[in-house]
C-alpha cells in the first residue's frame, strides 16, 4: 500500500501575528490567514484528495473548509489534531514563558510532546488505513504538524527544525515500508506544486 499525505498549517491569526501561543484558544482567522486560505484552496483545487480531515479550532476548520471546498472533497475534523495544551499560558508570548521556565516542555502544565506526538500519529494512521490509498490532507498546528512530520520522517530531525510558517504545505508519501518526504514548509506562490 502506497499514499501521499498532505499536512497543512491553517493560516494566520492576530495571536500568531503577536507571537503568542495559541493553543486551545479558538481565535478565527485574521485578514492574512484568509488570503493564506484561499490561497492553499487554489494550489488543491485540482488535487483528488480522498478527504480533509481538521482540527476542531476554527482557524484549522477555516482553512480545511477553503480546501475541501475547491478540491471538491469532504470536511472531517478529528479532536486528535487539536494543537498542543499550553494550560495557563496559552495567549502568552512563547518568549516570555521560555525566559520563565527555560522551554515550553519544562513549562508545568503545558502538554508534552510525547503525548502530543503519540495523538497525531494515531490520527494519521486510521486517516491513511481508511484512504484507499487515495491522496489524503490534514490541517492542524505548528506543533502538531512538526511532531507528525519528525515522527513519519526522522531524517528531518527534531520537531524544531522544521519549518512551518501559516498558511504552508507539506507532502509526505508512504511506499509501503517508510515515510519520505516530497515537500515540507511549502507556502502557495513558491514554486511547489503537489505531486499527484
Amino acid at each position: 500500500m502506497s499514499t501521499t499525505l498532505f499536512v497543512v498549517r491553517h493560516g494566520r491569526t492576530a495571536l500568531n501575528a503577536d507571537g503568542r501561543l495559541r493553543g486551545h484558544l479558538d481565535v478565527p482567522l485574521d485578514d492574512v490567514g484568509e488570503r493564506e486560505a484561499a490561497r492553499l484552496g487554489q494550489l488543491f483545487a485540482d488535487v483528488p484528495l480522498a478527504i480533509v480531515v481538521t482540527s476542531p479550532l476554527v482557524r484549522a476548520r477555516a482553512t480545511g473548509e477553503a480546501i475541501a471546498t475547491a478540491a471538491g472533497t469532504c470536511l472531517a475534523t478529528d479532536d486528535r489534531l487539536v494543537d498542543r495544551d499550553y494550560g495557563p499560558y496559552a495567549g502568552e508570548t512563547r518568549a516570555s514563558v521560555e525566559e520563565r521556565f527555560g522551554s515550553l516542555g519544562a513549562t508545568p502544565g503545558v502538554e508534552s510532546r510525547d503525548v502530543l506526538r503519540e495523538r497525531a500519529v494515531a490520527a494519521v494512521d486510521e486517516l491513511v488505513r481508511s484512504s484507499q490509498s487515495r491522496p489524503c490532507l490534514l490541517v492542524a498546528h505548528d506543533a502538531i504538524n512538526r511532531a507528525l512530520l519528525t515522527s513519519l520522517v526522522p531524517e528531518l530531525g527534531e520537531p524544531d527544525d522544521i519549518a512551518q510558517p501559516t498558511g504552508c504545505w507539506s507532502e509526505v508519501r508512504y511506499d509501503g515500508d517508510d515515510w519520505g518526504a516530497v515537500v515540507v514548509g511549502a507556502t502557495p506562490g513558491d514554486g511547489e506544486l503537489p505531486s499527484v
